[in-house]
C-alpha cells in the first residue's frame, strides 16, 4: 500500500518543515522533466545541469511564493524554470539548441530519420510557436497549463499551437 504522495501535500510539509526529505521529493520528482526542457534550449548537457541547479535553489528559496490557489505546482516550476533559461540565455548570449544534437521522445515508434526531419521543423519556428509546441507536445501540458507558463490567454495558445501545426505541415509535406 504504498499511495503516491502528491505534490500539495509534499509543498505543504516542505513549507512547513523546510526539511531535506521534502525538498528531495520534488527534485526526484521534477529534475528529469526540467531537464529535457532545459536541454532543449541550451546548447550542452552541462549548461543544463548548471540551470537545473540553478533552478532548484530558487524553488528552495521562493517556494513560499508559490499560491497553490493560482496554478498547479507543476505550472509554478516551470514557469521558473522557463524565466530562469532564458534569462541565462540573455545573460551569457548563449547560442541556442540545434535541434540535430537532441532527440525527440515519441509515444509513436518512429524511426531516428523521422525524429531529426521532425526536429529540424520544428528548429523552423518562431520562439513563440516552438515554447508551445514543446510545451503541448513534448511536456504534454494542457492549454490552460502553457498560458499560464507563457502568461498569454488561452485562445493565444490556440491560435499559436495551430499556426505552428500548419507551419509545420508545410515543412514537412515533403519529407514522409
Amino acid at each position: 500500500m504504498n499511495a503516491e504522495i502528491s505534490d500539495e501535500e509534499i509543498i505543504a510539509h516542505f513549507k512547513q518543515n523546510k526539511d531535506q526529505e521534502s525538498f528531495n521529493k520534488i527534485v526526484l520528482r521534477y529534475k528529469g522533466r526540467l531537464f529535457n526542457f532545459i536541454l532543449r534550449y541550451l546548447s550542452n548537457t552541462q549548461d543544463a545541469e548548471d540551470v537545473l541547479q540553478d533552478i532548484f535553489i530558487k524553488v528552495y528559496f521562493k517556494i513560499g511564493l508559490y499560491d497553490e490557489r493560482k496554478s498547479s505546482f507543476v505550472t509554478w516550476v516551470f514557469t521558473v524554470t522557463r524565466n530562469t533559461v532564458f534569462s541565462k540565455l540573455k545573460q551569457k548570449k548563449m547560442v541556442r539548441l540545434d535541434y540535430d544534437n537532441m532527440s525527440v521522445e515519441s509515444n509513436q515508434g518512429s524511426n531516428f530519420e523521422d525524429d531529426e526531419i521532425v526536429q529540424k521543423a520544428i528548429n523552423v519556428l518562431d520562439k513563440r510557436y516552438k515554447d508551445i509546441v514543446l510545451l503541448y507536445y513534448m511536456e504534454g501540458f494542457k492549454y490552460k497549463e502553457i498560458a499560464d507558463i507563457l502568461k498569454i490567454p488561452i485562445n493565444t495558445v490556440k491560435t499559436r499551437l495551430n499556426r505552428a501545426k500548419v507551419i509545420l505541415k508545410n515543412e514537412l509535406k515533403n519529407s514522409f
